[in-house]
């Protein structure tokens, strides 16, 4: 019988060492990779880069992801970064997680066409400016048990094509699941309940971090409250967040109360209550701002540690009040000198009225009636009125000499000299370069699916909220939970900004 020699005995040493000379050689061949450069060195490379492809390097490796997890990093960053326009899908019959960033392609500061197009071959009249919105953030769903038991769902389809099993589509109603967008602060965002406009989540959308805060209690539920604003901002003082929400209480009110802005004294039963992020509870501050005829408080603009807004009343010259986080009190903000013969106070000539933030600098735009004009009022020092400055008047007739009548909402300064602008009613992005060759303006109109949108300005950040919120009773949760698996209806279609100068008819009135 001819014997066979022994297997040898597996050695899981000679392995591993085996494995390493395979992988020095390998790095021998391959060269240093990115990982191995020293981390100040890295740390320069990726505060130069754009929000999207920053969202890329989180995930090419654990290197990468510490330094931009990490803090110091985190407020560099933000540090430098420039507001973009935030952008929405409006659907009545969809819910929208998905939130897309409006950044400027990588080889432009700006949404020149000159820059952003390969134009060879073409005439400037030929070419129009067309870029695909590829930085996609996602939100919440507002009740997230119940989309996870498909209860409320109208399509649940989990149909197979070719023997491949395709991920469910599911179709929500929105009022069990949308959450309106409010304002942005620091990189982060206040999202309320439709109805009543109830401030409900605090989020990061760059880091997918939420907050859910302090429902109401059954005491407060007995009063059936009438929501009407809110908004988050932030107290330099203390180094907290906190949230505040207006409403009209039901209770009978039998003492006259002065209204904080205009100081009239009424039977108003509005009131104001604070909530800081990190607590549990919210704190009635007293007696808040109404507008006239029972209008919101519109653009709500977080600067200098106070939020912003206009105030629609038609009995007082100072239509901007402000709530200070530092000292929780409201104050009036003393506005642009505009010719009191062409706005009137009058909601027809104070709805093309809008207010926001440019360059750290508080920001009044107003479509002239007049004169087809935007102006742009810049507020040069911080509550002084005489720093009022007219830094643009834009003209927004085209070439046909149509007007394009509407509010323009301020959304950024950028580096280049440029403006970005929002146009509700156009769903366009608009673009104004005042150093360019031919300074007017560019509509960047949002296609891809068949609704309004709506823009905030938004400053991304990679704060996360575990390290800016102080608090012992911080619940902080993800996005990417098991309700980012599913398939909403509506969501997978991409966004495209394309440039177009006709055909308005369709988008004015």
């Amino acid at each position: 019988m001819k014997r066979g020699r022994n297997p040898r005995a597996f050695n899981a040493h000679e392995v591993d060492k085996e494995l390493d000379e395979l992988k020095k050689h390998g790095k021998l061949y391959l060269g240093p990779s990115m990982a191995d450069l020293p981390r100040p060195l890295s740390l320069c490379i990726l505060l130069r880069l754009p929000t999207k492809r920053l969202l890329v390097c989180r995930c090419v490796c654990k290197t990468w992801r510490n330094i931009i997890s990490d803090p110091q990093f985190a407020k560099l960053h933000f540090s430098k970064a420039e507001a973009f326009p935030l952008v929405r899908s409006l659907s009545p019959t969809h819910i929208s997680r998905n939130l897309y960033l409006v950044e400027p392609p990588e080889h432009s500061s700006g949404f020149d066409l000159r820059d952003c197009c390969d134009c060879y071959g073409y005439s400037s009249s030929e070419c129009h400016f067309h870029m695909k919105l590829e930085t996609k953030l996602k939100i919440p769903l507002r009740n997230e048990e119940l989309a996870m038991n498909s209860e409320g769902d109208v399509n649940v389809s989990g149909n197979s094509k070719g023997g491949v099993k395709r991920k469910r589509c599911i179709k929500l109603r929105p009022k069990d699941h949308k959450l309106n967008l409010v304002n942005s602060c620091n990189g982060f965002l206040c999202l309320s309940e439709p109805s009543r406009n109830d401030p409900v989540v605090v989020c990061n959308p760059i880091t997918g971090e939420f907050i859910n805060l302090p429902v109401l209690t059954s005491a407060d539920e007995s009063f059936s409250r009438k929501f009407w604003d809110c908004g988050l901002g932030f107290s330099p003082k203390t180094n907290q967040y906190k949230v505040i929400r207006m409403f009209d209480q039901q209770e009978q009110v039998n003492e006259r109360i002065r209204d904080p802005i205009t100081g009239r004294e009424s039977f108003s039963p509005r009131v104001a209550e604070i909530h800081t992020l990190g607590t549990e509870s919210w704190k009635r501050i007293g007696c808040a701002p109404s507008s006239t005829y029972g209008y919101k408080l519109e653009f709500p603009s977080y600067l200098n540690g106070a939020l912003h807004w206009l105030v629609m009343d038609y009995n007082s010259s100072e239509y901007i009040t402000s709530f200070n986080f530092d000292k929780e009190i409201f104050q009036p903000i003393p506005p642009p000198p505009l010719e009191r013969g062409m706005i009137g106070w009058e909601w027809e000539t104070m709805k093309d009225i809008a207010l926001g933030a440019l360059k750290d600098r508080l920001c009044i735009c107003h479509h002239d009636y007049v004169s087809f004009e935007i102006e742009v009022w810049v507020m040069k020092k911080y509550g002084v009125r005489k720093s009022w400055k007219n830094v643009f008047r834009i003209d927004t007739t085209t070439k046909e000499s149509r007007w394009l009548h509407g509010v323009y909402e301020p959304i950024s300064y950028l580096r280049n000299g440029s403006i970005l602008f929002f146009h509700r009613f156009a769903n366009a992005v608009v673009y104004y370069n005042a150093k360019g060759r031919f300074s007017s303006l560019k509509f960047l109109k949002i296609r891809g699916v068949k609704s309004k949108y709506e823009a905030i300005a938004y400053t991304p950040s990679f704060i996360s909220l575990n390290n800016a919120v102080i608090g012992d009773n911080l619940a902080t949760l993800n996005v990417a939970s098991r309700c980012a698996g599913m398939k909403l209806q509506g969501e997978t279609k991409a966004l495209f900004l394309r440039e177009e100068d006709e055909d308005w008819d369709s988008d004015f009135d």
